[in-house]
């Protein structure tokens, strides 16, 4: 087959394809260099339903605190053994409503039954003595009136009888020596109806005295049987307070000393609700402030309160809160129910804030998820934090209202710069 020579022209158009074709080439290569170059990285891929997604909302914010309690008594005692004795019976059980005179246990003791007899004797032997003795000096009593009654007549007969003879001794019938015998007589007689009567008076006296003191023995012997009396009657163990039990701590066959607890009674006529506010959250509550509080009951009616006593010390990682609530209480509500109490600390006007995120604290920074491209991706921002309460935070900046970010854990893809929310 003979050669075709190849004209200048074919040469030039095929070399100007083929330089065509290579830049062709490398600038689908430059191309593909600089979108892998500038295009964001795929990122972690999470479910939607996986997540807690916020909208950032623009308004009043109410700054609470909230925190989980039980109502407890403001008065509880704990109702002691007023004699020493042995448990017979115990009559209540912990949750039973008692009333002052209910009997909460019944004690035996047989010494105390025993010294209570001989009391009850002490005190009718000295009732007994007083009386003989107030007899013994009524009759002596008498007989020194009798005595003074008898004076008094001799007195006046001797009296009657001077003057008479004073009258025949001046008409010289009888000597001036029968006269003045009759007249010391007389004078004798006087003196002894004064002296009788100064007798009578100090044996007044004497028998006042004597009666006083045996009335002063038998009162204090009565005081003794009273004790004892009382000693006998604590054997049957009130509970001196109307309330609810909360703990009974003998049983049947104990033997008790003088002092050993019995039951813990607690009064229904005042209740407060305790809270245990955790530590970090405490440090904004004050005497004072309102409380809302949330009984778990039938009752659907919330109460109010006020705080009262905030605990200087944390215990587990809580500070108890003391809260009186105001008003009534519902009447299925009891020591040791369940509430849960919103403290309120203050109420920004208009602000901008969110549902609380995981792990944010107030005045304090950190990086959230917003959610991008009709939510289909999040991307990171830096969001400061202003005041905050127990479900919701103040924004101070990085986000605007109506924007929604994840609020709930990122952990999981923390650092990604892309998200993808399927």
């Amino acid at each position: 087959m003979p050669d075709i020579a190849i004209t200048p022209e074919v040469r030039r158009r095929r070399k100007q394809k083929r330089y065509a074709i290579i830049g062709a080439a490398a600038a689908v290569v430059i191309a593909l260099v600089v979108w892998a170059l500038t295009r964001t990285p795929a990122g972690p891929s999470v479910q939607r339903s996986d997540l807690w997604i916020a909208t950032v909302r623009q308004g009043p914010l109410p700054i609470t605190v909230s925190a989980t309690g039980t109502f407890m008594p403001v008065v509880e005692r704990w109702i002691t053994a007023a004699a020493p004795g042995v448990v017979e019976m115990v009559k209540v059980q912990p949750g039973d409503q008692v009333k002052p005179d209910t009997v909460l246990a019944t004690l035996s003791n047989p010494s105390v039954v025993s010294v209570l007899v001989q009391a009850r004797a002490d005190v009718a032997n000295a009732e007994a003595q007083r009386a003989s003795q107030h007899s013994e000096l009524t009759n002596q009593l008498l007989n020194l009136q009798a005595s003074l009654d008898s004076a008094k007549v001799e007195a006046e007969i001797a009296a009657l009888k001077e003057k008479a003879e004073r009258s025949l001794l001046s008409q010289h019938i009888v000597s001036t020596l029968d006269y003045q015998t009759i007249k010391l007589q007389a004078e004798q007689n006087a003196k002894l109806v004064t002296l009788t009567e100064q007798r009578v008076a100090a044996f007044k006296q004497s028998m006042a005295a004597q009666d006083q003191a045996a009335n002063a023995q038998v009162a204090a012997l009565k005081a003794v049987l009273s004790n004892r009396q009382q000693q006998v009657d604590a054997l049957r163990v009130t509970a001196n307070l109307e309330g609810v039990v909360q703990d009974v701590a003998v049983q049947s066959g104990q033997t008790l000393a003088l002092g050993g607890n019995i039951a813990r009674v607690a009064s229904l006529k005042q209740l407060k609700v305790t809270l245990q506010v955790p530590a970090n959250q405490a440090g904004e509550v004050v005497v004072g402030q309102s409380v809302t509080l949330e009984l778990a009951t039938t009752s659907t009616q919330d109460l109010n309160g006020k705080v009262i006593r905030v605990s200087p010390a944390v215990t587990n990682g809580n500070v108890d809160v003391d809260v009186i609530p105001d008003g009534d209480l519902p009447a299925d509500t009891r020591p040791n129910l369940a509430v849960t109490g919103r403290i309120h600390i203050a109420n920004i006007a208009n602000t901008i804030y969110i549902q609380r995120p995981a792990y944010a604290n107030p005045d304090s920074s950190m990086t959230l998820y917003r959610l991008a491209d009709g939510g289909s991706d999040a991307v990171p921002v830096s969001v400061r934090f202003g005041a905050a309460s127990d479900r919701y935070i103040q924004i101070l900046s990085g986000l605007t209202p109506s924007d929604q970010v994840i609020v709930s854990d990122t952990s999981g893809f923390a650092g990604a710069k892309l998200v993808n929310v399927r």
